[in-house]
Formats: C-alpha cells, sequence, structure tokens
C-alpha cells in the first residue's frame, strides 16, 4: 500500500497549483472552457454581494474574465448547472456522470411531483411550446412551502415546480440573466450523445465515474468528508470505493506532517507532489482575493490542516455574532492566506467598499506587502466596475 509524508508547505503548493492559483502568473492560454474543465466545477451562489461566486472564483484565475464569458458558455452548450459542490457550473462532456444523483432525486422529488402534477403540467407545456422560460414569466397567486421557506408558503407554486424538475433533470438551465435562470427541456440543450450516454449508463458506473471526478477536483482529499464523491451515496459505499482505488493503486495516501487527518490523491500526481516536497520548483507572489465559495475552502478542514487558516462564511450568521462580516474574503498573497476582507461593491456610486479589514496572527505588513495588496485591491475593484475604494 503506497503512501507519501509530505510538509504542510508542500501540500499547500500542490494543492494550489491544482487549483490554478499557484506557481505561474494566471495563463492567458487557457480558454475559459479548459480552465472550467480543469477545475473540473465551480460552485455557484445567488448571494451577488460584490459579484456572483462563480464570477468572482474565475476572476481569480483568468486574466481578463467577464462575467458574460461564463453566461456565454451557458448559452451555447459548453457547460451546465447541476448539483456537485452543490449548484456548480459544470462542462458538458460530464452530463452523463450525474445520472446516477438525478436517479435518485427523481425517486426523492416523486410523491412532491405528484403532488402538484397539474403545475408540473403547465410548466412542462408551456416550455415545450414556447422555448426557455424563467421563473417570472408564471404568473400565479398560488403559493407552496418551497426549498426555503421555514413554516409558511411563499414559494410561488411555479417556482417550486420548476426547482424540483431541475433536481429532477427533467428541465435544465439554458441561460442565467445575472441570478434569474432560464429554465429549458434537456433535450434541446444537452447534444443528443451525452443524453444517450446518460440514458444508456447504468447509475452504478456514474457514481464510480462521478467519484473520480471528485478526487480531480478537490487534488487532495479529505477522506472524511461529508460530501466525498459528490453523488451522496452512504458513507459505506464511499469507503469501500476508496478501498477499490487504493487497493488497485490509482490513489495514494498522504500523511500531511503534524496532521492526524488522512489525505488522498489520484496517483498520476504523485510525482508532482514529490516534486513540491523536494522544493524543486518556485513560487510566485500574486495577491487575489478568494470568494467564500471558492474551490480552495470547499473543504474547511483541509484550509486548517495546510493552512493553519480557519473560515467560516458568515452570511447565514446573525449581525451581532459576525467576526469579520457577511461576505469576507480570504486574501492569498503566493502560498499564504494572509487575511480576509468584507468587500461590497456599491453599485449606486461604483465603489468598492471595505467594511472590514482583518490580518492574520504573524502576518508581518511590511511597505511592500501593504503595496502589492493596495495595487492588487485598485485593480480589482476596475475589475468589478467600481471607479475607486474605500474603507469605512
Amino acid at each position: 500500500m503506497a503512501e507519501l509524508t509530505v510538509s504542510r508547505s508542500a501540500g499547500a503548493r500542490f494543492l494550489l497549483n491544482q487549483l490554478q492559483l499557484g506557481v505561474a502568473r494566471p495563463s492567458r492560454r487557457l480558454t475559459l472552457a479548459q480552465r472550467i474543465r480543469q477545475l473540473e466545477a465551480v460552485q455557484i451562489d445567488p448571494v451577488a454581494r460584490v459579484g456572483r461566486n462563480q464570477d468572482l472564483a474565475l476572476m481569480a484565475r483568468a486574466p481578463g474574465y467577464e462575467p458574460s464569458d461564463l453566461d456565454d458558455l451557458l448559452a451555447a452548450g459548453q457547460v451546465f448547472e447541476y448539483r456537485a459542490q452543490e449548484a456548480s457550473v459544470l462542462p458538458m462532456d460530464d452530463y452523463p456522470l450525474f445520472e446516477g444523483v438525478r436517479q435518485r432525486l427523481r425517486l426523492r422529488l416523486k410523491e412532491e411531483l405528484t403532488r402538484h402534477q397539474e403545475v408540473v403540467r403547465e410548466v412542462l407545456d408551456r416550455i415545450e411550446r414556447e422555448g426557455a422560460l424563467m421563473a417570472r414569466d408564471f404568473a400565479t397567486d398560488r403559493r407552496v412551502l418551497g426549498y426555503w421557506d421555514s413554516d409558511q408558503a411563499r414559494t410561488k407554486a411555479t417556482s417550486h415546480v420548476l426547482n424540483l424538475l431541475y433536481d429532477a433533470g427533467c428541465l435544465v438551465i439554458a441561460g442565467r440573466q445575472g441570478v434569474t435562470r432560464r429554465f429549458d427541456l434537456p433535450e434541446r440543450r444537452v447534444p443528443a450523445p451525452l443524453l444517450d450516454q446518460a440514458r444508456a449508463i447504468d447509475a452504478e458506473e456514474a457514481d464510480r465515474l462521478l467519484f473520480d471526478k471528485y478526487f480531480r477536483a478537490y487534488a487532495l482529499v479529505n477522506s472524511k468528508s461529508g460530501r466525498l464523491g459528490w453523488s451522496g451515496r452512504p458513507m459505506a459505499w464511499r469507503r469501500e470505493r476508496l478501498k477499490q482505488l487504493e487497493d488497485a493503486g490509482q490513489i495514494v495516501r498522504v500523511t500531511i506532517e503534524g496532521v492526524d487527518r488522512p489525505y488522498f490523491l489520484r496517483s498520476e500526481s504523485l510525482m508532482e507532489l514529490e516534486q513540491w516536497q523536494a522544493g524543486e520548483r518556485g513560487w510566485h507572489r500574486s495577491v487575489r482575493f478568494l470568494p467564500p465559495l471558492d474551490n480552495l475552502l470547499w473543504d474547511r478542514d483541509r484550509l486548517t490542516d495546510l493552512f493553519s487558516f480557519y473560515y467560516r462564511w458568515e452570511v447565514y450568521v446573525p449581525p451581532q455574532r459576525r467576526t469579520f462580516g457577511v461576505y469576507a474574503m480570504p486574501i492569498l498573497i503566493g502560498d499564504r492566506l494572509v487575511g480576509r476582507m468584507d468587500p461590497e461593491l456599491e453599485r449606486a456610486t461604483a465603489s468598492l467598499v471595505i467594511h472590514n479589514w482583518a490580518w492574520e496572527p504573524g502576518t508581518r505588513v511590511t511597505p511592500r506587502l501593504s503595496h502589492d495588496v493596495t495595487r492588487a485591491l485598485e485593480a480589482w475593484a476596475k475589475r468589478l466596475g467600481a471607479n475607486g475604494v474605500r474603507r469605512v
């Protein structure tokens, strides 16, 4: 059974490089589709205090990226949206890999869809006749308990059904206007060969392929993560899959010095991790601002293990209990997370407002560091469409 022991520094640099936050300056040679393919997934979130999470994550990696670039990819059918790291943007070629997830969701949602079968028929009939539609295209006074309702029915019945049909794989996202989604039939948006593959693939095989995709996306995998594999299969199934891959030599167990938690990586990445451990590669001191759902932050335990950086997104924390702010974004310089800031894009004044700024304990705030961060923040604000930065 192969096993490797590496330092925290080597593990951190390996991970950053795998997640396109690493050794070189951001490459302009990769197309956006290629970048998403290498990342495997980019998480989506409707909170847009500064910008959409998916846009901020790609801005940290892709010079010249514009939000319309991703919207164009989605409209062109080169990517699709579905549940991986929660709601995510994914390469269209991976559509069949989620068939096991879709089948289980269809089964789980069958009773709810039956309860609203008249609305289901209305929604599907209109989309079939009229093409892609948004939730606001459906007018109804009927309210039901939606996903985000607790004790009172506040969600439009048609909006609830659109969400159910999307989760069940009966509808796909055809495009976006900001955070607003347009729904369409899979037959009109997913290439026919991929639809055929999805219909033919065995759910067990789809889950195994999705497990492999998860390994590529996470690069250095915490085997205790509740999201392990993205399929939602029982942990016993996921442990067995880990054992199968390890026994077959396809993954390698990794020990991080000073860390009790076990990690794994794909065997084909072993040489690169060994190079980082040997200190054979240099590093670039780029300054990057990471959104709360950036790929690097997906596993908070791993973040603590490798970077000694504790992170909690405080958007759902009551204001009086927040420490760093509602949208606190980590600040990455080179291979270190040196602090965090709480920004807000004030669109009425075209200003980037910084509500809070906190350096990590032990960070030496030198004149060079301050200069580099200030220049990076001004450039970032300009990319967001702000005319300047204001700290309050």
